[in-house]
């Protein structure tokens, strides 16, 4: 049985803010900077709650996308972010998209080779709290239909190097760093141009699979913050390549497609992390450089 919803660990608390409207953010004008003060409030709380002293790493898709399964990343080993699930007989992955105020739609995504519980690693076993919402994601798993309530279970993966390798291809990062404006930056991010291959945001969630595939608990599986780091320093190289006319580039509503409609957002709108910022909302404009506003970090 489902039940509802308590807060009682930091992961929950990331799992959860997540949600927080526009309750979609990909394809949205705040999704970038939104993520950027999300992935960067969890470096910060790796530092000053568990004592971390390293840095954020971020996932070159670039290094992996001829062979996803044999990336140092996901080889189950110590120092990996750990492996695939196990093997569980599956068809290609139904993906209902279904939130309010937006038509519903479904993305059949193409199966891995896994689909079950990860068990290598230093994450394996661990427990996420939240998902599945709708569809057949994760074979065998009760489906939340309430979106936010507590439906615990182990981290699932699911591989697929079918998505990953048109995806994530370093061709793709070539074409998205040529974009003229962040209209077609956007595009290229969040749903690609060629037909059946996803963008580089959709392709590295989809491309991992399980839990990565599901909006609400995708924050779950630790490989999304090295997934969004590297969406944001992709964006941040993007903006240096003309900090004059990009560094300040937004386009777009609050919502996805305009559903529901919504206004133009602007540089003087606010986003918010809720519990995670206890200064409060934030003007998107502060939030567009990784050396100015709260921040101050460069990537390698």
């Amino acid at each position: 049985m489902l039940k509802a919803c308590t807060i009682n660990t930091r992961k929950e608390e990331l799992c959860r803010c997540s949600t927080l409207p526009p309750i979609d953010k990909a394809g949205s004008a705040p999704f970038l900077a939104w993520h950027r003060w999300f992935t960067w409030t969890y470096e910060q709380a790796l530092r000053i709650e568990c004592g971390y002293k390293g840095l954020q790493p971020y996932w070159d898709w670039t290094l992996d996308a001829h062979n996803i399964e044999a990336s140092p990343l996901f080889d189950g080993s110590d120092s990996s972010m750990s492996g695939n699930g196990i093997a569980v007989p599956h068809g290609n992955r139904r993906k209902v998209n279904s939130f309010p105020g937006r038509p519903t739609s479904v993305t059949i995504v193409p199966a891995g080779n896994g689909g079950g519980c990860v068990i290598t690693g230093p994450f394996a076993n661990i427990t996420v709290s939240f998902g599945q919402v709708g569809g057949d994601l994760n074979p065998g798993l009760l489906n939340n239909p309430h979106n936010l309530d507590f439906n615990p279970h182990c981290l699932r993966r699911d591989l697929s190097p079918k998505v990953v390798e048109p995806a994530l291809a370093p061709e793709r990062v070539r074409a998205i760093l040529s974009s003229p404006n962040i209209v077609v930056f956007n595009q290229l991010l969040n749903v690609g141009v060629v037909p059946g291959v996803q963008g580089l945001h959709g392709g590295g969630h989809e491309g991992v699979g399980g839990d990565m595939s599901d909006f609400f608990s995708s924050p779950g599986d630790p490989i999304f913050y090295f997934h969004h780091a590297q969406v944001d320093r992709i964006w941040t190289q993007w903006q240096q390549l003309d900090l004059k006319t990009r560094q300040y580039a937004l386009s777009g509503t609050g919502t996805v497609g305009n559903y529901p409609p919504s206004p133009i957002f602007n540089l003087n709108d606010t986003i918010n992390l809720g519990k995670l910022s206890p200064e409060g909302p934030r003007p998107i404009r502060d939030i567009m450089s990784t050396v100015r506003g709260p921040f101050c970090y460069e990537y390698a």
